[in-house]
């Protein structure tokens, strides 16, 4: 959902939406990593895995 509406906001709302995102993104991915068994048509989020 996050990322259909940084596509859809208006430049600057996107741009300050995208500001406090993009850190849960970075810990998302730090605390993740990537899953073999994902499906390269997935979101990048939904080819991570925990464990």
């Amino acid at each position: 959902m996050l990322e259909l509406a940084l596509h859809a906001l208006p430049r600057r709302a996107a741009r300050e939406l995208r500001g406090m995102v993009e850190p849960l993104d970075d810990l998302y991915i730090a605390r993740s990593r990537p899953d073999p068994h994902a499906s390269p048509d997935d979101g990048w989020w939904a080819r991570r895995c925990w464990g």
